[in-house]
């Protein structure tokens, strides 16, 4: 191929090509988890009732068949003192219009003790708002942790995501309905 014709197609591209209309959308959700926690590379020893919050804000979609991407932040407990925090990346692929599997990578904080890899997975429900920025997400979710001090702890868990919207919905509708 030539390069006159290499430029032609990129300035052609660049030139005429639609803007892109993709706007962020986020969310954010509640996860209650049954999960095993372990010492020194054991994965499950004792187990435990976890729970989180985590919030994304996903990039480049424009409607529910779309790959997103973007930035991702929790807060996670185990047994209710395991304190853990941090963030990462968030891949979203549509396996179905309404149906996604999410995929999440990234680094935790353990306690101030030692910094953690951590990996995720959610499948379920997660909708795209053409007219807002916020997206719902309803399904289940699984997730381990990895500590990379010592004492090497290992956090594994499974469990449900729940919205904001479906946990706080009961309440706003009192309130309104309380007017």
């Amino acid at each position: 191929m030539s390069s006159r014709l290499v430029l032609a197609s990129f300035a052609c591209s660049v030139f005429f090509a639609p803007a892109a209309r993709a706007a962020p959308q986020g969310h954010i959700a509640w996860r209650p988890a049954l999960c095993g926690a372990g010492d020194e590379g054991a994965y499950w020893q004792r187990t435990r009732l976890c729970n989180g919050l985590t919030g994304d804000l996903l990039l480049f979609r424009r409607r529910n068949r779309d790959f997103g991407f973007g930035p991702y932040v929790e807060v996670t407990t185990a047994g209710f003192w395991d304190l853990r925090w941090g963030g990462g990346a968030t891949l979203l692929v549509p396996l179905t219009e309404n149906f996604p599997l999410t995929v999440s990578f990234g680094l935790l904080e353990h306690e101030l003790r030692a910094p953690a890899l951590s990996a995720s997975a959610f499948f379920g429900a997660r909708s795209y708002d053409f007219d807002g920025s916020y997206n719902w997400a309803l399904g289940v979710f699984a997730s381990a942790a990895r500590d990379l001090g010592e004492p090497r702890a290992t956090l594994v868990s499974a469990g449900f995501e729940i919205d904001g919207f479906f946990v706080l919905a009961p309440f706003l509708f009192a309130v309104n309905a309380l007017r």
